[in-house]
């Protein structure tokens, strides 16, 4: 009986024994199955290569840099930050008190020359007049009344000349005209004189046939002498004065004629000192007036006003500060972003990145594809960290980035919002992805020197 307990037993640990053996067997082939499984799963799970990067959302080309050239006092700001400005618009005035004095100077030298100018053409021309110059045609209000101050100055002047001309040849004239007088009276007086001398003659001929038969005294014949030689020396004087007053009218004349070439000599010398003048300050007022334009600094382009660095009126503006800075509306915006100089070898323009934007918490929001358009040439340094980098730029179709608008407002996708991009690289596997690390460390091992 105790032989057959026993026999039991025995045989129950023998069937224990053979159920904990298949067991094990069980848990092995599990084990192995799991194992070969994960192989085949991390061999056929597809787990592509990318490079990450940061970045935020910008607007292609750039912000527009509103500084000013020549600097100044701020005297005037329109804008605060963020606003929203038209292309063209006031944003601020620099004060150039200085610079307005010498616009209003060299204004008024120049509409005076030119006033004088014309003046002076009409003077050789002979014209009792001349007509507003074309550049007064299109002036402001203030050089406006300039103008018609120098026009009526320089009118005036010319009456004045033409009536100072009038009245020395009117002068001139009458001396002439007195001369010429003297000489018809001289001449009429010579003809007179040549009659009476004409008479005496023949009477003294008479005289002396008498005086020779004894007829006439000795003293008559001398009367008539004396009267004859008077009359001779009277015709002398007259023909003298005859040539004086014929050399008067000559001299008045040339002095007629002269006063004309004087004035036209003298008006040819003025233009072309006028000219020569305004030459030299027609250029300095147009530098003048584009530096006053300049003086209201205006928007690049339409946008929102940021990086407002301005603030105080009657601060002291340096020429070349930027002012403030203008993102554009109508451009389009792209992602900016830094990559590691270790993927940066792998990426090309033209290769699709995933696009996704952090701060609209959004989980059900996926990636947006978008394209490389933009990769720097060389590697650039942080200036604060001094870890280098590559930039890239990636736009994403504009249907897309509606989609985000129309879900989250217009203001989700704007100039300045982070964004992050993936770059597929290569496609490999979950098991690639495990071993690749482990294959790079036996390809390096055991070649350091």
């Amino acid at each position: 009986m105790s032989d057959l307990s026993f026999d039991q037993q025995s045989l129950e640990q023998q069937i224990a024994k053979a159920g904990s053996a298949k067991r094990e067997i069980r848990r092995g082939i599990w084990i192995a199955g799991a194992f070969f499984g994960l192989l085949v799963g991390g061999a056929l799970i597809p787990l592509d290569a990318g490079a990450y990067a940061e970045g935020i959302v910008a607007v292609s080309g750039s912000r527009q840099l509103v500084q000013h050239r020549e600097g100044g006092i701020l005297s005037e700001l329109d804008v605060v930050e963020g606003q929203l400005v038209k292309q063209g618009q006031k944003l601020a005035v620099i004060s150039q008190s200085n610079l307005v004095a010498e616009e209003r100077a060299l204004a008024g030298e120049v509409i005076t020359l030119i006033a004088q100018r014309d003046r002076l053409k009409a003077q050789l021309a002979g014209r009792a007049s001349f007509n507003t110059p074309p550049e007064f045609l299109n002036l402001s209000a203030e050089d406006q009344v300039l103008a018609e101050e120098a026009m009526i100055g320089q009118r005036q002047v010319l009456r004045a000349q033409q009536n100072a001309l009038g009245s020395q040849r009117s002068v001139l004239g009458q001396r002439a005209a007195q001369s010429n007088s003297m000489v018809a009276s001289a001449e009429y007086q010579a003809k007179a004189n040549r009659e009476q001398r004409r008479i005496i003659g023949e009477e003294l001929a008479g005289m002396k046939e008498l005086e020779g038969r004894g007829f006439v005294s000795k003293n008559r014949i001398r009367e008539l002498e004396r009267a004859a030689a008077e009359l001779d020396g009277r015709y002398g004087a007259l023909t003298s004065e005859m040539s004086r007053s014929r050399q008067a009218v000559g001299e008045s004349q040339m002095q007629s004629v002269s006063l004309g070439s004087q004035l036209i000599a003298d008006a040819s010398e003025q233009l072309r000192n006028v000219q020569v003048r305004l030459a030299e300050l027609q250029p300095r007022l147009s530098a003048a007036r584009e530096q006053l334009a300049r003086a209201t600094v205006r928007s690049p382009a339409a946008g929102h006003v940021v990086d407002l660095k301005v603030h105080t009126l009657g601060g002291v503006i340096t020429p070349g500060d930027t002012l403030m800075q203008v993102v554009p509306d109508n451009r389009q915006l792209v992602i900016q972003a830094k990559m590691s100089p270790v993927n940066a070898d792998s990426v090309k323009v033209g290769m699709t990145a995933q696009v996704r934007f952090p701060s609209l918490h959004d989980r059900t929001l996926p990636s947006f594809d978008g394209t490389i358009t933009k990769l720097s040439a060389d590697a650039l340094q942080d200036e604060r960290t001094g870890i280098y980098y590559f930039t890239i730029e990636v736009v994403v179709p504009a249907r897309e980035l509606d989609k985000i608008r129309s879900a989250h407002g217009e203001s989700a996708i704007r100039a300045g919002i982070p964004a992050e991009v993936l770059v597929p690289l290569k496609k490999r596997s979950a098991l690639s992805y495990l071993l690749d690390p482990l294959l790079s460390t036996f390809w390096t091992s055991g070649r350091e020197r």
